[in-house]
């Protein structure tokens, strides 16, 4: 029986590894003022950017709902009646949408699992295609949840942010910490621990030196990656930053593939513009 991988868009995978591992995505909510759009489909991170800019607030994102899943779901079991699925999404310590996956879910008969990636944006899609890869390989749902989610804890997500504005808008730091950090040139970086995001450390300078720093420190303390894939995520940073830092990754001959993707709407509305880290799952390849 056929395995659909699914996922909702906060996993910040490109359209071509959406339709290439043949993913379903389905879009979480951005509110700006009253107006509800969904990520990916309607809004883009300049919107949100001018919107804060003008506003002077951040956007409200909003939890996929219940009856969200329940028609997504159904969508995919009616077009393929002998298929089923399994879906890994946001961490539950980030969102209530994973707990809404579950309960829309438990209503199709064992056809559906929901994976609690307890991470964000690319660190939810190293999961997601790994899944993808699985059912390819003929594995059942069952086989397909169990091997991901011995690898949720493996994988390394992190971040140097640029604009601590967006983190103090955020309730993540005090106006004192963002005064601070603005005279001092503090960028924090950013670390998903056990599905939420805790602050791992305030290094301080221009920004290309504080990112291969990061690169440096991330590979030497996370040092037994899986070598198939590392993502350099950003949120609309200077594409010639981009480039540099991913050809830095690149410099370090450890992964077969770096790809660089953007941050949609959800994770940019939390983490403004500029924030850029590398992902990857740090279990040596161990699947």
């Amino acid at each position: 029986m056929a395995v659909i991988i699914t996922t909702d868009s906060s996993c910040d995978l490109n359209k071509e590894q959406l339709i290439e591992s043949n993913i379903k995505i389905l879009p979480l909510y951005v509110n700006l003022n009253g107006e509800e759009f969904r990520d990916g489909v309607n809004i883009t991170p300049e919107d949100i950017f001018t919107f804060v800019k003008e506003n002077k607030k951040l956007p409200k994102t909003s939890a996929i709902s219940q009856a969200d899943f329940k028609a997504f779901f159904g969508e995919i079991l009616k077009e393929n009646p002998d298929a089923e699925i399994v879906h890994i999404g946001l961490s539950s310590g980030l969102s209530t949408t994973y707990n809404n996956s579950v309960n829309a879910a438990n209503e199709f008969d064992g056809k559906v699992i929901s994976v609690d990636g307890k991470n964000l944006s690319t660190g939810t899609g190293l999961l997601v295609l790994y899944a993808s890869s699985l059912a390819k390989q003929g594995l059942s749902k069952e086989e397909i949840a169990e091997k991901v989610t011995s690898r949720v804890p493996f994988v390394q997500a992190s971040f140097i942010a640029q604009e601590i504005e967006y983190l103090w808008r955020g309730g993540r730091c005090s106006a004192v910490a963002m005064f601070g950090a603005n005279l001092l040139k503090i960028k924090p970086r950013i670390q998903v621990i056990d599905g939420t995001m805790k602050n791992n450390g305030k290094p301080r300078g221009k920004t290309v030196p504080v990112l291969k720093q990061y690169v440096d420190d991330v590979l030497k303390e996370y040092n037994t990656p899986d070598p198939t894939i590392c993502f350099v995520t950003h949120s609309s940073i200077e594409p010639e930053i981009a480039e540099e830092i991913a050809e830095y990754v690149k410099s370090k001959n450890i992964f077969k593939e770096v790809v660089t993707t953007i941050a949609g709407a959800t994770i940019t509305s939390h983490c403004g513009k500029g924030t850029l880290g590398i992902l990857y799952i740090n279990d040596g390849g161990n699947k």
